[in-house]
């Protein structure tokens, strides 16, 4: 089976309380939903798992940010498969704004969960193999993003009804939103260059979470690194990797 680029486009929410850091969020969220879209019609979505007892998680997502989309902006989203790597399918997306402007480009690794078990099981036989697919966006073995020092500050958060998605866990974007709220000041008043995060783990309802996190120089500008954990176990659930300007080169998007 060929795998080709699938093609959508919306509307970037308008939200007088919306400052760029919020507007990129919606637009993962977005480009998310468009990718659950294509892999219904490609026969492989999450209502076809869910009949074999299976879903999909989104297990690894590097995304490179190239501008930040105006609220009410039209984008436009290409996704397309792009191979398996280990035990992932591949997935990759590129967004434009209506003068060709390129948003962002991502890469993202993708496991099949049983639902009973909650553990990832094998591609095959419920994915098809793509004989040809267009390149990947992003080149990422998906190696392991490092963690915080044990100095990094912390903040707390809690699972509620409208952080869980439908496979009865916290909404990999909620994770996001709750990694950005940890991120100091002076940092968001820029957007980010580049964001690399790995989901471990699982969140329910009620759960209490803390984000640790930690900065540094490096790369051109400030790397944040993150991690949130189960606050009752110590169990992590997700590692993140931020890449921001340097201070001094940063200009307050409103």
């Amino acid at each position: 089976m060929d795998a080709k680029p699938y093609h959508e486009t919306f509307t970037v929410p308008v939200d007088a309380e919306a400052g760029p850091l919020r507007r990129l969020l919606a637009v993962l969220e977005e480009m998310m939903e468009t990718a659950g879209r294509h892999a219904e019609k490609l026969g492989v979505g999450v209502g076809s798992l869910r009949a074999k007892g299976l879903t999909w998680v989104l297990a690894r997502l590097h995304v490179r940010f190239g501008s930040v989309p105006a609220a009410g902006a039209e984008l436009r989203v290409a996704t397309w498969p792009a191979g398996r790597h280990r035990l992932f399918a591949v997935r990759e997306f590129q967004l434009h704004d209506a003068a060709d402007c390129e948003v962002l480009k991502a890469t993202s690794a993708w496991a099949l969960m049983k639902l009973e078990t909650r553990r990832p099981m094998r591609l095959d036989p419920h994915l098809p193999v793509f004989a040809r697919h267009p390149g990947r966006m992003v080149e990422d073995g998906f190696a392991p993003l490092p963690a915080p020092s044990p100095q990094a500050g912390r903040a707390s958060y809690r699972a509620e009804v409208g952080d869980i998605d439908l496979n009865d866990h916290v909404n990999n974007t909620v994770y996001l939103d709750w990694a950005l709220c940890a991120v100091p000041e002076p940092l968001r008043r820029s957007p980010p260059l580049a964001l690399e995060a790995a989901f471990l783990s699982e969140a329910r309802l009620g759960d209490e979470v803390a984000c640790l996190t930690a900065s540094a120089s490096g790369e051109g500008g400030t790397v944040l690194l993150q991690s949130l954990l189960d606050a009752a176990s110590g169990r992590e659930l997700t590692r993140l990797r931020w890449l921001w300007p340097s201070p001094d080169c940063m200009i307050r998007d409103s």
